[in-house]
């Protein structure tokens, strides 16, 4: 996923993940105008907490579609409810989150027989102020099995920081240690059916055979349930996780800065034309998801997805 908020550049901030399923170590964010910017860690719930409050801001996020008819999006376990263009939609920060997602959203069908999509889609907020976000959809496409595998975010900070003076990057040997088993959720449900296969995004791969397949969002309920739900399914995560309430993932001079943020950015009602000019600006970044690739913004063909026998 990227955020990033447009906030009359004051106290503006953004957050990348990295397709990682670990909830402590997945999420970045950069204070935009910090004397040094540098990523520190956030957690999933904080993360959350951005994705729903009132300001305007770009999001990109990911959707699952699959050739299940009326698949029951209450039972998710790693999506988040938003509402784009005026309607409640089940979306997942990263692909890694979709398929691990998979084990709980209910349904029967032989695996041998299910396909699904994953899509990036980029969201813009619109100018009306409400309690939460009205997101307008900008782009989607469909990912290729290596591009949902490997989506790593990053590389939309390190666009968008190329020529900043005063952006510190990571250490390289981090990433080696960024998966830690203290944080991340044991598993132990499967699907049930008799030729179950191993949910993980490293055993996906393209579906070359179907011409042309009716795929299908999960269905969302209404939006005053939806975020019913999205509060309990949260709930569940920290308790899941061990998390007390009122956790801390980050220091107390980036909490106090996050507060503030948001405060200020609930005061606004509107989007000044130099926002505006920002959002053409991250919107033209929204074109490419992968610098190797150099991917323009245009309508990709359809990728069909399944999962492989091991």
């Amino acid at each position: 996923m990227l955020l990033e908020t447009l906030d009359l550049k004051t106290n503006d901030i953004l957050i990348y993940s990295q397709n990682l399923f670990n909830f402590s170590e997945n999420f970045k964010i950069i204070f935009k105008n910090s004397r040094i910017k540098k990523p520190q860690r956030i957690s999933y719930f904080d993360v959350c907490n951005y994705v729903k409050d009132p300001s305007p801001k770009n999001l990109i996020v990911y959707r699952l579609l699959t050739n299940v008819n009326n698949l029951d999006a209450y039972s998710t376990k790693y999506g988040y409810f938003i509402k784009i263009d005026g309607r409640m939609e089940l979306v997942y920060f990263d692909p890694i989150f979709s398929i691990k997602d998979l084990r709980h959203l209910r349904f029967e069908l032989d695996p041998n027989y299910f396909r699904f999509k994953i899509q990036q889609v980029g969201l813009t907020s619109l100018t009306r102020w409400e309690d939460e976000p009205d997101f307008s959809e900008v782009y989607s496409f469909d990912m290729k099995a290596a591009e949902a595998q490997k989506q790593n975010d990053k590389i939309f900070a390190d666009a968008i920081f190329a020529f900043d003076p005063d952006f510190v990057d990571q250490d390289e040997d981090e990433f080696d240690k960024i998966i830690s088993d203290s944080f991340r959720l044991k598993d132990h449900e499967l699907l049930k059916n008799k030729q179950a296969v191993e949910l993980s995004a490293s055993n996906i791969s393209e579906d070359k055979n179907v011409v042309a397949s009716n795929m299908n969002m999960p269905a969302a309920p209404d939006i005053l349930k939806a975020t019913h739900i999205r509060e309990e399914v949260v709930s569940l995560l920290k308790q899941a996780l061990n998390i007390p309430v009122q956790s801390k993932s980050f220091d107390a001079s980036a909490g106090e800065e996050i507060n503030n943020s948001m405060k200020q950015n609930q005061n606004m009602n509107h989007i000044t034309s130099d926002s505006q000019s920002e959002v053409t600006s991250l919107l033209d970044l929204f074109k490419s998801t992968n610098k190797s690739d150099r991917l323009t913004f245009k309508e990709r063909e359809s990728v069909i997805l399944k999962f492989e026998k091991k």
